[in-house]
């Protein structure tokens, strides 16, 4: 799920940044903290599987030693790239023109291509291994690393995030999901979830 929504809002992102008009910067300052939500979202992911998964993984399967240093090595690649959208990110945030917006999109779009890689070899080579090798309380300490970074100041957009992962979500994928997240939060995410998604799509709206 997480895979998917990162997928889909990347290759939606750079769209958006295009769209907005040169001095608009009311649209490119929500457009700016949106982005930089989603990054800040990818890289948690990351330091948690870093972290939490890898480690576990090498010990139990120290001969597929090779499987898990690609994965590392290829955050370092994305981490690189976050970089470069961070930087063209803050600038066009304040100053939105054709120059700028062109470098944060180009920016994006390599971010994109590289996390598509990124997934694509984590779901081949990698999400087999978590399924066969970490236990569910291992899964939901992975899982309560993510909520613990929801705050007051990101909890609107925290709860768009979560509409984004449920909307291309299967039943049985909405289950874990909501099953996975912590009971106070689950309700908020059950009655407000929804609507902070559809506010942060109308709002994205090419």
């Amino acid at each position: 799920m997480v895979h998917r929504t990162f997928r889909n809002e990347f290759a939606n992102s750079s769209k958006v940044v295009r769209a907005v008009v040169p001095g608009d910067t009311r649209r490119s300052a929500f457009i700016g903290r949106y982005l930089g939500n989603v990054i800040s979202v990818l890289h948690h992911h990351h330091a948690a599987e870093d972290d939490l998964l890898w480690p576990k993984l090498l010990d139990r399967m120290p001969f597929d030693g090779s499987t898990f240093q690609r994965a590392e090595d290829e955050h370092a690649v994305i981490g690189a790239a976050i970089d470069k959208v961070e930087r063209a990110r803050s600038v066009w945030a304040r100053q939105p023109g054709l120059d700028t917006g062109e470098q944060l999109a180009a920016a994006i779009e390599e971010l994109s291509a590289r996390a598509d890689e990124h997934f694509d070899y984590e779901e081949m080579n990698v999400v087999p291994l978590i399924a066969q090798h970490i236990t569910q309380g291992e899964w939901q300490e992975f899982i309560d690393r993510g909520a613990a970074t929801v705050g007051p100041k990101n909890l609107w957009f925290s709860l768009a995030y979560s509409g984004f992962l449920l909307a291309d979500a299967t039943p049985e994928e909405r289950r874990r999901f909501l099953a996975s997240v912590p009971a106070p939060l689950r309700i908020v995410v059950t009655l407000l979830g929804g609507r902070a998604h559809a506010g942060y799509r109308a709002k994205l709206a090419v």
